[in-house]
């Protein structure tokens, strides 16, 4: 029982390092980035309207009276403030062509109700949008007054970001907005937000900016799928000397960058490349097939980087399976070695005569996990940190989206809609070829051993292999645990990098086999 408990503490505490060496992994996202995935969450609550007759129309096909409508001052374009019949705010979806519960925000105004803010006025919100409209439209340089619908959610698409980006902070327009608004509302405090709400929402949509961390791109364009419509935000490539502005750098600059940047580039490519249009690439990337082709590719390259820096530990291991027969006898040959010093001295001398007359490292495995941990490391900070993987959806799973949070999203359900049959398919898949890749290797192993174990146990030998097993479980554990918290573009490079790794012991045991057999 000692045994197992060490095993099960070092084996949580190989976990816990794992993630926070991983959290260590910098955010490439700047102020405006953020600002951005901000406002495709948060867009305020107004739907626009060129005429007050098509204002009226929305207003006629919403369920709660206390919607209403307003003209945009300095404009001819009309606002709508819509309410579902439960009193939630309600915006039009473009794709769907209904109104629906803005349910990020509602759970930001319960969250601060619950907390003993009270609700601001439906006013306030309606007046908060107009300051946010004006100010985008200062910012790309375009008159207000000539505007139409379509050209105002052209305008907040791309500019409307400065409800929260500043010069210096996050917050400073937004905070500069609740100031004016509570000087120019009839009402003033008691109408607007007040310190205990603006907490709460601030809080609130830290949380969202600092949880995505999909910012890194090569090539300038509209990325991501933010919100409940999904939205994009427009992106400026970075160059790798920009990594090395980040964090520690090392990894930075080294591994997650470089890895991000092959993923971009090869999916941009596979999309069209310079040849297509910004429309087609777009469509493209909808899709998500660019997005997988471009993680399987480079999945295949980082792990035959991989392969080609620890050839020899990983050739060395595998000789150091071919052993396992001659391994075996020298145990039989000292049964108390367990209990006995002498037998354990002897037992130890004989297998590093093996060992040296072979060639062989048995500290090699330590070698590839010291070469994969910071790779892995990296991998899952690009994977993180890529904007064209956090675009579009493979059989609607986002590839940003963590597999926990897509099988948890059942609202679609029976159907495919939101990805849960893609997520478990997956989570499935990269399960079985771990355990294929881990235990493989063993049985191939254990069938060379077989003959010689019928000789006699030795109890040394017996618990060597229950520890190997019970390790080896604990790491597969650990893998399938990560992979559902992990982006689901973890989970297929798992996979893929699973069977890479099957196929390679595979082989290696064909041509030890056949080496054996010519001798």
């Amino acid at each position: 029982m000692k045994r197992l408990h060490k095993i099960g503490l070092v084996s949580v505490g190989l976990l816990a390092i794992t993630f926070v060496a991983s959290a260590c992994t910098a955010s490439f996202c700047t102020t405006q980035d953020k600002s951005r995935i901000l406002f495709a969450v948060e867009p305020g609550v107004s739907t626009y309207y060129d005429t007050e007759a098509e204002a009226d129309a929305a207003l006629a096909s919403l369920p709660n009276t206390t919607s209403f409508k307003q003209q945009v001052e300095g404009s001819n374009v009309w606002r709508v403030v819509g309410k579902d019949v439960d009193g939630n705010f309600a915006m039009l979806d473009y794709k769907k062509g209904e109104y629906v519960k803005l349910t990020q925000l509602e759970s930001i105004i319960k969250s601060a109700v619950t907390n003993g803010a009270y609700r601001p006025s439906d006013r306030y919100f309606a007046a908060l949008d107009q300051k946010v409209l004006v100010e985008a439209y200062k910012t790309a340089n375009v008159s207000l007054a000539s505007a139409n619908a379509e050209d105002v959610r052209h305008i907040l698409s791309d500019y409307g970001y400065v409800k929260f980006n500043g010069f210096n902070d996050l917050w400073e327009n937004y905070d500069a907005f609740n100031s004016q608004l509570i000087a120019e509302l009839p009402l003033g405090v008691d109408e607007c937000a007040s310190a205990s709400f603006v907490s709460a929402y601030k809080t609130a949509l830290n949380s969202v900016a600092n949880n995505n961390r999909s910012c890194i791109t090569s090539i300038d364009g509209s990325y991501g799928s933010y919100g409940q419509f999904h939205s994009t935000v427009k992106l400026t490539g970075i160059g790798w000397g920009d990594a090395w502005t980040k964090g520690g750098a090392v990894i930075e600059g080294l591994i997650v960058f470089p890895v991000a940047w092959l993923v971009d580039q090869i999916a941009y490519s596979i999309a069209g490349g310079g040849a297509a249009g910004v429309d087609a690439i777009n469509n493209a990337y909808q899709s998500g097939v660019p997005q997988l082709l471009s993680l399987l590719i480079v999945t295949l390259i980082v792990r035959l980087f991989i392969f080609a820096v620890s050839f020899k530990s990983t050739y060395s291991q595998q000789k150091m399976q071919q052993l396992q027969p001659e391994l075996a006898k020298i145990q039989q040959k000292y049964p108390n070695s367990n209990t006995n010093q002498a037998q354990k001295q002897r037992l130890a001398e004989e297998q590093m005569k093996l060992y040296k007359k072979n060639k062989v490292n048995p500290l090699s495995s330590l070698l590839v996990l010291v070469i994969q941990f910071p790779v892995f490391i990296g991998v899952w900070g690009a994977m993180t940190g890529s904007a064209v993987l956090s675009t579009g959806a493979v059989l609607n799973l986002n590839l940003s989206t963590s597999i926990w949070n897509a099988l948890t999203n059942t609202n679609g359900l029976p159907s495919n809609e939101n990805g849960w049959w893609t997520a478990l398919v997956l989570i499935i898949l990269m399960s079985v070829a771990q355990f294929l890749a881990m235990k493989i290797p063993q049985w191939i192993a254990k069938r060379r051993t077989k003959k010689v174990a019928r000789l006699g146990k030795n109890p040394a030998q017996t618990q060597q292999a229950r520890t190997a097993n019970i390790i080896s479980y604990v790491m597969l554990i650990m893998i399938i645990v990560m992979g559902f918290t992990l982006p689901a573009a973890m989970g297929v490079y798992w996979l893929v990098g699973a069977l890479i790794t099957l196929t390679q012991s595979l082989l290696i045991q064909f041509f030890f086999n056949r080496k054996r057999k010519n001798k």
